[in-house]
């Protein structure tokens, strides 16, 4: 099988805390989020045969524990993530999965299959149709019930859950917009001991967007008073703050 395939990464130590991976890098995605510094893979094309995806993986074998996909979008190319997540399984790697939330159907699959051991979601600005569309710059369809679905599909699984969101000042920032979010995960997560919510401090030098280029972010400290927002809700709930100044900190 072909794979329109972005690059691989023959190891990471960053993109599934505590795990060792293989990161497998899947071309396009369903937003346009304007801060996504990964912009070259939304719409570049690199057909590869898969086979040489799984190659790669057995060279770095040795050296790891999991492999991860990222993008773009990797669950738009879900039979791809099947086969690579299959062969993962079948040489006892882990699976790690981070995703917008826009493909449920995809993810009930891969949980069905038992294909997937962790999944990063995001939720990229509160629930609401208007900020949320304006913040993933397209007009999706039902973007934020599907999100929601995955979530909650996750949730019913074996699947470990991590959702990230990541704050501007002028976009998602705010401690009443963290609280929303906040609410809504205690309120409709139930199995929240494996539960992890990131707060990424999020930084426009690396996005195509000359309006974020431009934009300011939150110091650490900024950041700080925005997980205290978080844990009013998430007692029970890692709630950790990923800054370039202090990395990943975890705030209970």
């Amino acid at each position: 099988m072909n794979a329109n395939v972005g690059g691989v990464v023959p190891l990471s130590t960053v993109d599934w805390h505590g795990k060792s991976a293989v990161v497998v890098f899947l071309n396009g995605c369903s937003f346009r989020c304007g801060y996504c510094h990964n912009y070259d893979l939304l719409t570049k094309s690199n057909p590869t045969d898969l086979d040489l995806v799984k190659k790669r993986i057995m060279e770095s074998k040795p050296f790891i524990s999991s492999v991860v996909f990222l993008g773009g979008e990797p669950l738009m190319q879900g039979d791809a993530v099947e086969e690579i997540a299959v062969f993962s399984k079948e040489n006892g790697l882990l699976v790690g999965i981070h995703t917008n939330g826009y493909y449920p159907e995809t993810v009930s699959l891969l949980i069905e299959k038992n294909l997937a051991d962790k999944f990063f979601v995001d939720i990229k600005a509160p629930f609401e149709k208007e900020i949320y569309n304006k913040t993933v710059g397209v007009q999706a369809e039902n973007i934020i019930e599907r999100i929601q679905e995955t979530i909650q599909i996750i949730d019913k699984s074996p699947a470990e859950l991590e959702i990230k969101t990541t704050v501007f000042p002028e976009i998602v920032g705010t401690k009443e917009q963290i609280a929303d979010i906040s609410k809504w995960m205690n309120e409709n997560i139930r199995q929240k001991t494996k539960l992890t919510y990131v707060l990424q401090q999020g930084k426009g030098g690396n996005s195509n967007d000359p309006v974020f280029q431009k934009m300011t972010f939150l110091s650490p400290e900024e950041m700080n008073e925005l997980a205290k927002t978080a844990l009013e809700y998430l007692k029970n709930t890692p709630v950790i703050t990923q800054t370039d100044e202090d990395g990943r900190v975890v705030k209970n």
